[in-house]
């Protein structure tokens, strides 16, 4: 009998300490800066029965707090706009590398925004700055028009350092007229011109709609929407060079085998075509987005089509790695902070 008890007595231990070990909740942790990333979530948890509770913010809140819990992450899968601040999160080896689904239907310009290590799965795109107009009024055809006198403090744009999806839109034009820091002169010439520049895209828009400014640079989706709210009222004209914005989403780089399989399910959920048709149909604002998958449905027959349009294709890692400075030099010689 004693001898029995010997041998419970560490399996009781055993069961106890067990028991009362911290263990991991089901499911997936989600943030979400993307519009219909809850109603998705909720509609891949029907599905599935994988339980998925969503943090909603906007994309420089999600980046901030993303890097801020840095190696103590409070999140599994993370939706944004801006393949640079994804490159940005992976140098800094805060996701997981080769999570990108292989049985994907990609469309060639899919494929082209695959990143070589895998550290993010482009979903979809936008375009990282319009001209959202009064639909009356003419718009520039390009970004150097904005340098007439016609629109001499009359424009308005986002900081790209609250408004992340609008960095790239400033890396852009960067790009184009002659790289970083050659670039910078575009920018003061700008600001020479009285251009005004608002916190994020509701402030613009609402600056735009007070009749304090002719013509707001906005995300594509924030335009088309507002355009389709009011109808008549507002245009959206695309300037040539305008600059392409992958939707990315990316992984933990914690995440246990089990979250990894869930979130990759996850993933491929998002890129159906039942799960593309529902954010478009009822997904604004960032329903309005061009799909990179063949079986997605074809955009919003009021977007333009960008087949015919030049735009840049930024490289992720090069402007991803140069966001932080070229902020900084935006707030101090833009903003004059």
């Amino acid at each position: 009998m004693r001898k029995l008890i010997w041998i419970l007595i560490p399996l009781l231990i055993v069961v106890a300490v067990w028991s009362f070990w911290p263990r991991q909740k089901p499911g997936l942790v989600f943030y979400s800066a993307v519009s219909y990333g809850p109603m998705l979530a909720q509609a891949f948890t029907k599905e599935s029965s994988i339980p998925v509770r969503v943090v909603e913010m906007s994309t420089g809140a999600l980046l901030a707090r993303v890097s801020a819990q840095g190696n103590n992450p409070q999140w599994d899968v993370a939706w944004f706009d801006g393949a640079s601040a994804a490159a940005g999160l992976q140098r800094a080896h805060l996701v997981a590398s080769g999570i990108v689904p292989r049985d994907i239907p990609w469309t060639d310009l899919g494929k082209s925004l695959i990143p070589a290590d895998g550290a993010w799965i482009p979903t979809g795109y936008t375009l990282a700055g319009v001209f959202l107009h009064p639909a009356k009024r003419p718009a520039p055809a390009t970004w150097d028009d904005l340098l007439q006198a016609r629109w001499r403090g009359r424009f308005a744009m986002n900081n790209p350092a609250i408004s992340g999806p609008t960095y790239p839109q400033v890396a852009g034009w960067l790009y184009s007229h002659g790289g970083w820091p050659a670039g910078q002169s575009f920018l003061l010439a700008l600001k020479a011109n009285g251009m005004q520049v608002y916190p994020k895209n509701s402030n613009t828009i609402h600056a735009l709609s007070q009749g304090e400014v002719d013509l707001a640079i906005v995300q594509s989706s924030a335009a088309y929407a507002l355009a389709a709210e009011q109808p008549g009222r507002w245009a959206v004209s695309i300037p040539k060079s305008a600059v392409l914005l992958p939707r990315v989403m990316v992984f933990a780089d914690h995440l246990s085998a089990k979250q990894r399989r869930d979130a990759a399910d996850f993933a491929r959920f998002m890129l159906s075509p039942k799960a593309q048709e529902l954010a478009m149909r009822k997904g604004a604002p960032d329903g309005y987005y061009w799909p990179i998958t063949r079986t997605a449905p074809t955009a919003d027959p009021g977007m333009a089509s960008t087949q015919s349009l030049p735009l840049i294709n930024l490289d992720p890692a090069f402007w991803g790695a140069r966001e932080s400075a070229i902020n900084a030099w935006f707030s101090s010689h833009i903003l004059g902070q």
